[in-house]
This record gives structure tokens, C-alpha cells and sequence, in this order.
């Protein structure tokens, strides 16, 4: 993965992403993606900030480009954009998307084993990283130490479950996708996004 996101073919790849999108137009497509119109620019919402589409390129409230991982998943989240809002909201993991086979190391890695370890015997401090994330209870009845769900992008919201260590397992760790994930980001770019939120919540612990 690394190779895709620090060298010259990922900057490349960002480059030709700004140029498919120049054709694009996203009128009436604002309740699709959940994005909103500012004039000629695009709003989306990405963890909590807005990040804008403009001629020039993606930028933050601060004006600056984002990260290029950051980059490359707004703009796959833009260019992918379905006709029809997709209904599957079933969880499911990585590994069990279309061509995630060959990601599903780096998932586990560099996006679930982090974040076991970090938190291993650490619950109130994995709790209180998620609520800075703006993680919220999930609706939902798991057996669990904590679940969380967050929306890094508007359709496309991750649940976090996570297992603490006992006597029998090490703890655990598990991000999940709403089966319809898929339609949204190609699975390199779930996997950019789930190691965007891993690192994130890392950094908030």
C-alpha cells in the first residue's frame, strides 16, 4: 500500500481522479452523497470537517490540500457516485467485500491489530478516543466491551466492535461496513479509509 500512497504514481493517481471529476456535474446528486453546493464548489463531509471540490482542486477549511490517502478516498467517494441510493446497510466485514482479497493483510495489519493493542486493558480510554471522533452507541444489541459506529463519509458509516483481553483471548478488534459500502469506494479505497480512521483514532488515545 505504501507505494500507492507516499510516491509519485499515488500523486499521479490523485491528478487523473481531479480530471475525471472536472466533467462531472453534481446537481441534484446532493441527497445521493449527502454533499452540498457552494457555488462551483463541492462540500463533503470527511470526518468531521468539510473538504471542497473546486477547480483548483481538494481543500480543507483551511484552505490546504488534504493528505493525498484523504484525497484519493473523496474523490473516489465522488467519481463512483451510484445513480440510486443502494439499501444494503447489513454489516459486513472487509474481507468479505468484492477484491478485497489481496488487502485483507494490510487490513489487519495496519487498521485492526493497532487498535487492539493500543487499547488492550484500555476500554475507558478507547471510549473516550471514539467519542473525540464523534463516535455514537449503535441501535443494535452485540456482545461486546464497546461498540461505536462513526461516519468518516455520509453513506458510508463504520462500526467499530471491540473485545477486550481475558483469560482465554487477547483482545480484539473489528471494523465492519455497511454491505453497500461497495458501491461507494472501490475496496483500495475502503482500505484507505479504514487505516485513515485507524490512525486517527490512535492519535486521539
Amino acid at each position: 500500500m505504501s507505494q500507492h500512497t507516499t510516491g509519485p504514481v499515488y500523486h499521479e493517481t490523485y491528478r487523473h481522479y481531479l480530471e475525471q471529476l472536472k466533467s462531472m456535474r453534481f446537481d441534484g446528486k446532493e441527497e445521493l452523497l449527502g454533499v452540498t453546493l457552494d457555488g462551483d464548489a463541492v462540500v463533503v463531509p470527511y470526518f468531521g470537517q468539510s473538504i471542497r471540490l473546486t477547480a483548483d482542486g481538494l481543500k480543507d477549511a483551511e484552505g490546504r490540500r488534504p493528505d493525498f490517502s484523504d484525497c484519493v478516498v473523496v474523490c473516489r467517494y465522488l467519481i463512483m457516485c451510484p445513480r440510486f441510493e443502494p439499501k444494503q446497510k447489513e454489516w459486513s466485514a472487509y474481507r468479505d467485500f468484492p477484491d478485497a482479497g489481496p488487502l485483507t493483510v494490510f487490513w489487519s495489519d495496519t487498521v485492526e491489530k493497532p487498535l487492539a493493542r493500543a487499547f488492550s486493558g484500555r476500554v475507558g480510554a478507547l471510549e473516550a478516543a471514539s467519542e473525540t471522533l464523534g463516535g455514537s452507541t449503535p441501535e443494535m444489541d452485540i456482545a461486546c466491551d464497546l461498540c461505536r459506529c462513526f461516519i468518516p463519509l455520509p453513506k458510508v458509516p463504520l462500526l467499530l466492535v471491540f473485545n477486550d483481553a481475558d483469560d482465554d483471548f487477547p483482545a480484539s478488534a473489528s471494523l465492519l461496513f455497511e454491505k453497500r459500502a461497495s458501491t461507494y469506494l472501490d475496496a483500495e479505497s475502503q482500505a484507505i479509509l479504514g487505516h485513515a480512521f485507524s490512525d486517527r483514532l490512535l492519535k486521539n488515545r
